[in-house]
């Protein structure tokens, strides 16, 4: 949460945090704007200091919606700094950078974040190192300061999520309606123009409903049938026909228009009917789904959670990542993630060493164990989103049914 900003830094030992980027391209922006549109934006943040925002002077009246003390890049020569460069644009923008940071008082530590390239970031922070001679550059790898921040909600961001999850749950309700609203023949589904329903035909439809609710699908969303289902983030062939019998895996992850908060679930179905191999995955899945639900607890190491699934996995005869990291069959992925205003944050549940990460009140996840059998054609997912609230209590905010069989042809 934004409160654990100052305690983050103590922990890190940081006299100052800079973050640069916009809030279109940098989750860590947006967050800290409040989602207020801007770009080339440098926020600086200090122990005994009022924040401040740098912006363009273009975007003057966004910047001072953010409530921070804002200053415009043109309060520095810029023109000066450019001929004292020769040109350089690099010599430039690290010495602009320089002077923002001397005028503020920044020394110390100085953690920098944000977005950008790596190697024009690399560079960037080298240049400016060199002209630095009261500060130290401080960077981090994994679960830095301002992603620790953002691992855990406060009321305002769960209440959002919360609206999300609903509106999510309302296109996946639409979907359902359509596909069992559509005739069959000749053991598939018929569009509406008489031709056989296609994952395209689907895809077109969720992209209506969604911008019908607002929504937008940023890396579009899953939706694939047969071995293609198989593969855990195959997105689906839109020429595919929608058969009776073939597992069917949708996974919708969408967030506001103009960015914010993502919801994720996922189901599987199959229309009309289940083959008995995918019956028996399925039930698999719902069992170690329900085992990770009941084993939540505040403080828990999310690894163990992984571990649980994936012994669950073994004791039915599948293989897992625990026991066999490259198989591309059964079990191939990790119980579940983080989610905010990325698809995947911290926390992760990975049963690889170094992951400490664990569950607390605010932490918004999702669990989402899956089977994979591409080349037995089919594959079983079951995701909902949850969320551990402030008095330690675990809650589903994906209320929607898990079938698996959905009725066709009536």
């Amino acid at each position: 949460m934004r409160q654990n900003i100052g305690r983050l830094m103590e922990e890190r030992n940081l006299d100052a945090a800079v973050v640069m980027g916009s809030t279109v391209e940098s989750p860590t922006v947006y967050y800290l704007t409040g989602g207020v549109k801007l770009e080339g934006v440098m926020l600086i943040f200090q122990k005994d200091a009022p924040s401040l925002l740098i912006h363009h002077p273009i975007e003057r009246d966004n910047a001072a919606e953010t409530g921070y003390d804002c200053l415009p890049y043109t309060h520095w020569d810029i023109g000066k700094i450019f001929q004292a460069v020769e040109g350089n644009a690099l010599m430039a923008r690290a010495e602009l950078i320089r002077q923002i940071l001397a005028e503020s008082g920044v020394r110390g530590q100085v953690g920098f974040y944000g977005h950008g390239e790596i190697g024009s970031a690399h560079t960037l922070l080298s240049a400016l190192q060199t002209r630095l001679h009261a500060s130290e550059i401080v960077t981090e790898y994994d679960r830095d300061l301002f992603s620790r921040a953002r691992e855990t909600k406060d009321q305002a961001e769960i209440d959002v999520m919360k609206d999300l999850g609903r509106r999510t749950c309302q296109v996946v309700g639409a979907v359902a309606d359509l596909l069992t609203s559509r005739p069959v023949s000749n053991n598939h589904l018929v569009a509406s123009d008489g031709e056989p329903m296609t994952i395209g035909h689907v895809k077109d439809f969720i992209r209506g409903q969604l911008a019908n609710l607002g929504l937008e699908e940023p890396a579009e969303n899953i939706f694939a049938t047969g071995a293609d289902a198989g593969v855990p983030h195959n997105h689906g062939d839109p020429n595919d026909v929608l058969e009776l019998g073939k597992s069917i895996i949708f996974d919708i992850f969408p967030r506001p228009q103009g960015g914010g908060y993502y919801h994720d679930m996922t189901r599987t179905w199959c229309l009309g009917y289940a083959p008995p191999e995918v019956e028996q995955a399925y039930e698999d899945v719902m069992t170690s789904f329900d085992l990770a639900v009941a084993a939540l607890k505040v403080g828990r190491l999310t690894a163990e959670y992984q571990v649980l699934t994936c012994e669950y996995f073994e004791s039915q005869g599948h293989p897992t990542s625990m026991t066999d990291f490259a198989s591309q069959s059964g079990y191939v992925h990790s119980l579940g993630h983080g989610l905010g205003l990325q698809v995947h944050e911290a926390p992760g549940f990975s049963h690889l060493p170094g992951n400490t990460a664990t569950l607390e009140p605010g932490t918004v996840f999702t669990i989402e164990p899956g089977l994979y059998y591409p080349e037995l054609g089919y594959g079983v997912r079951v995701e909902d989103t949850y969320i551990c609230d402030h008095d330690g209590v675990f809650h589903s905010i994906t209320p929607f049914a898990k079938d698996l069989v959905l009725p066709v042809g009536r």
